[in-house]
């Protein structure tokens, strides 16, 4: 057992520290104003993004003065994932810990977005593989259906319609009921 003291970064250490422990001394420390503080209680539970929520709880963990392996213990990560989540917050603040810099795939579909919402509005497609087949045949881009729904109705914002056909009263044949649809239509012009 070690017994003699020694002086780290301005920190005294004894007692069963052997040499070159840092303890907490290699833990960063930072200052966070009370607008910051009240800021990271509140997006640990309500943020949208569940990622920044787990950092705020890296953070809200790191103002109460935890030491990284028990911040990572606590919130399910890795130690190396507290730094990072530190490192971001040293630089940006909580600016930088709300922002991803994910890049993804450039959607096919975007720069012929304006030529098929124009399509499509003039001529609705009355099912999805109706839509893949004149997507195709526009843009030279073949997406599966599941893509191709996903595109009309996020990006375009199509919705499928039900459409069922007008019943007949049972004492009118289809004319006389055509009239009287045409008459009730003319009305209401």
């Amino acid at each position: 057992m070690w017994v003699e003291t020694a002086v780290v970064d301005n920190n005294q250490y004894s007692a069963g520290e052997p040499p070159g422990f840092l303890g907490d001394a290699r833990m960063r420390r930072f200052q966070f104003t009370d607008e910051e503080r009240r800021v990271i209680a509140k997006e640990r539970f309500y943020h949208p993004n569940p990622r920044v929520q787990r950092r705020m709880e890296i953070l809200w963990l790191k103002q109460h003065g935890e030491t990284h392996q028990r911040i990572a213990e606590l919130a399910g990560a890795s130690r190396r994932t507290v730094q990072r989540v530190l490192d971001v917050f040293a630089e940006g603040r909580l600016e930088a810990v709300r922002q991803f810099h994910e890049k993804g795939r450039v959607n096919a579909f975007a720069p012929h977005r304006q030529s098929l919402e124009e399509e499509f509005r003039q001529r609705p497609p009355k099912v999805v593989a109706e839509a893949c087949d004149r997507i195709e045949q526009l843009t030279g881009v073949r997406r599966q259906k599941t893509q191709v729904r996903r595109f009309l109705r996020e990006t375009l914002g199509l919705r499928w319609r039900k459409v069922a056909a007008i019943p007949v009263p049972p004492k009118k044949s289809v004319e006389e009921h055509a009239a009287t649809q045409a008459d009730f239509l003319k009305d209401r012009a």
